[in-house]
């Protein structure tokens, strides 16, 4: 993997799940940013056809960051071929949807590694990259602070990203390497489209489902203004807060809430025909 192409006068961007409905949109966001973009997936055929587009100004890693060697592997290629970077993106995630008790034990971790021991273990192999005023940006979920039915492992996942950024966010501070986490509701990706298939949580429709841009735009913005967390839409984040103030509430709550998500799953469905 030949990986020394960018000079190190350049701004330097990890980008993780560089090849979903998120991070491929991402790139193009990035470079229009002046970043030069390493991008990392599992898919290597999406990855260079991104990279056809975009020539050097990216370079694909194939990596699996729900495998630890793996990711040990990458962040010494990287550490040897570049003095520093200035972003560091989690994007990549992984969900199986449905009853907890339908989750099969592989199922089960895979969501962990990949939503929360992959984003812990590369962020350890490339923080002695991180200079000054660098940004490290988690793609979390609201379902990391409220609760998901059928997506307990995720929203587990996610809520335990939660605390490592903020965790993180307080021991970084000082060297001025700052951290921010993005909370999207559901967004209009094939990863939306696989879960609703699969009997995942009606609260995908508590909003209509974000496009991409929005979310690449809340991540650029990010990167500039670097506070510690983003909710798209805005007022999720007071709602959700709101209501996790009492958490037993949610139990009573849920129904009402369901009943208006599955209406509003129905037109959405009506107006996605091809992912019926």
């Amino acid at each position: 993997m030949n990986i020394n192409i960018f000079k190190q006068s350049y701004k330097i961007a990890v980008l993780t799940g560089a090849t979903g409905g998120v991070g491929k949109t991402l790139v193009s966001h990035l470079l229009k940013e002046h970043y030069k973009i390493i991008m990392i997936a599992r898919n290597l055929a999406q990855l260079e056809q991104i990279s056809l587009n975009y020539g050097n100004k990216v370079v694909a890693c194939i990596c699996d960051i729900s495998h630890l060697n793996e990711i040990q592997y990458l962040c010494e290629e990287i550490k040897t071929n570049f003095k520093h970077i200035d972003a560091l993106i989690h994007c990549a995630g992984n969900i199986y949807p449905g009853s907890f008790e339908s989750l099969s034990d592989q199922m089960i971790l895979k969501q962990i590694q990949v939503n929360l021991n992959g984003a812990i273990f590369l962020t350890k192999g490339l923080l002695p990259l991180m200079r000054k005023k660098s940004s490290i940006i988690f793609m979390n979920s609201l379902g990391g602070i409220f609760p998901l039915k059928n997506s307990t492992l995720y929203s587990a996942s996610k809520y335990g990203l939660r605390g490592f950024a903020l965790s993180l966010a307080m021991e970084l501070r000082p060297k001025k390497i700052y951290v921010s986490s993005i909370y999207p509701g559901a967004i209009n990706t094939p990863m939306l489209h696989k879960e609703m298939q699969n009997g995942g949580s009606l609260l995908n429709f508590s909003s209509p489902p974000l496009t991409p841009k929005t979310v690449c735009k809340t991540v650029i913005k990010a990167l500039k203004e670097k506070k510690l967390e983003y909710f798209i839409p805005k007022w999720s984040g007071l709602q959700t807060k709101l209501i996790m103030l009492k958490p037993s509430f949610i139990l009573h709550l849920m129904p009402f809430i369901e009943k208006i998500c599955k209406k509003r799953k129905k037109i959405w469905h009506e107006k996605n025909p091809s992912h019926s």
